[in-house]
């Protein structure tokens, strides 16, 4: 009855967030804007997944409302994070470094229920896990 369709971040400019997620392996799929200019989407597709992009008032300065207050510790009401299957981890923060879409190389780490994985941030602030391996522990329903 239910499928997953689409995510969907608001960003600052379309044309950054673009480029990064294509060098995620996202390709651009669809795009549109209002006759007023107020809004502009693009989809990108990566296998079956569908993420859009927003950007509203695309002229203007927006301030990203995605950063953790310190006293969370991590934690607040809304999307923590998205995760992307890779073959590699460390191969993957090379090639994303060496594209210029991230400044530093994280730390890699090692899951409880999945194989090795690493946080990075898209240019908004929204956070994204590259994920090495399938997810294990995972229990079924009965």
């Amino acid at each position: 009855m239910f499928s997953f369709h689409h995510l969907t971040i608001s960003v600052r400019s379309l044309a950054v967030s673009e480029t990064f997620y294509k060098g995620l392996g996202f390709e651009p799929v669809y795009r549109w804007q209002d006759e007023a200019q107020q809004l502009q989407i693009c989809h990108l597709q990566l296998g079956q997944a569908l993420l859009e992009l927003y950007c509203f008032k695309p002229d203007q300065e927006m301030e990203a409302q995605t950063a953790f207050p310190p006293w969370a510790n991590g934690f607040r009401l809304g999307l923590r994070h998205f995760a992307l299957q890779v073959s590699d981890v460390d191969e993957a923060l090379s090639a994303l470094h060496g594209a210029g879409l991230l400044a530093d190389k994280p730390s890699v780490v090692r899951g409880q229920s999945c194989g090795r994985y690493v946080f990075i941030m898209d240019p908004d602030g929204n956070s994204v896990e590259l994920l090495e391996g399938p997810l294990v522990n995972i229990q079924q329903p009965d």
